[in-house]
């Protein structure tokens, strides 16, 4: 393969790898609470905050201050994500969501207007720039995933309960709103560091195709993360491979091998249950 002949590739196949594993974590938790485009929204959230530090001068010259800008506003999104819970009686959650995600994306637009470099940054926003990503970002962001792994493998009893059996965690007297929000502050942490990196497509494409195709595919939650892990690695693997060999952008073309993968796994999982089930469709 191409990948591994170009040296400036390894970098960003380890960047493959970190954000393949923690967001389909994320990914996980997501599809099961609902809230699909909760990553899109955040992603774009701490877009705006970036966007927001370019404007006051704190662009590439000041990376430290334009990531605290971007997670102040990433963290601010979390929270007010952990509360929106209590108002899905009233409106879906997904579509309070979406009305933060136009507005961050509207906002964003409208304060990179002011910006002399504002079209290089809006395209950098959606797609990022993996390909130029050093063994000192790698460095930072495993760092960051790291810790919030802990964060979540510590906590994982009461995360876990509330993803997929919230009643029961309510019934058990859970603080649904506190653990909401180390779930959603934690995540914009991982969102904040990647987003830069990734894109905010390409972010939200690593934390739902994997996990929806794992849900599609195979049963059992450790199961599911795992698989979902490898089909995201593997999705970016060969989305690197056609970028280089087809001179496209990184960020989309891992994004079609992933819905590629998605396709093939979908029209061959049907078959699978058929063989196994003796020509009877069964669960896997």
């Amino acid at each position: 393969m191409m990948i591994f002949h170009y040296s400036f590739m390894f970098p960003a196949l380890a960047v493959c790898l970190i954000l393949a594993g923690i967001h389909t974590y994320f990914g996980y938790h997501i599809v099961e609470r609902g809230v699909i485009f909760v990553d899109l929204s955040l992603s774009q959230i701490a877009a705006l905050g970036a966007s927001v530090a370019i404007l006051m001068g704190w662009g590439e010259n000041a990376p430290f201050l334009n990531f605290c800008v971007s997670l102040a506003f990433t963290l601010g999104g979390a929270v007010l994500f952990a509360f929106l819970r209590k108002s899905q009686n009233k409106a879906p959650m997904e579509a309070l969501i979406g009305i933060s995600y136009a507005g961050a994306i509207a906002i964003s637009l409208l304060v990179l207007e002011k910006s002399a470099t504002g079209t290089e940054h809006i395209k950098e926003m959606l797609v990022g720039t993996i390909l130029t990503v050093s063994w000192h970002d790698v460095l930072q962001l495993g760092a960051i995933v790291l810790a919030v792994g802990i964060i979540h493998w510590l906590a994982r009893k009461k995360l876990f309960m509330i993803s997929e059996n919230p009643e029961t965690a309510s019934q058990q007297r859970v603080r649904l709103w506190l653990w909401d929000i180390v779930f959603y502050a934690t995540f914009g942490i991982v969102v904040t560091s990647s987003v830069k990196v990734a894109g905010v497509l390409l972010i939200f494409s690593l934390l739902i195709i994997p996990a929806v195709t794992a849900m599609l595919s195979i049963s059992g939650t450790a199961r599911r993360v795992v698989f979902g892990w490898v089909f995201g690695l593997v999705g970016c693997v060969l989305g690197l491979e056609a970028s280089l060999r087809g001179d496209f952008a990184a960020g989309p073309s891992i994004i079609a091998t992933l819905l590629a993968l998605l396709l093939l796994c979908a029209g061959a999982v049907p078959f699978v249950r058929m063989i196994r089930g003796g020509g009877k469709s069964k669960q896997v």
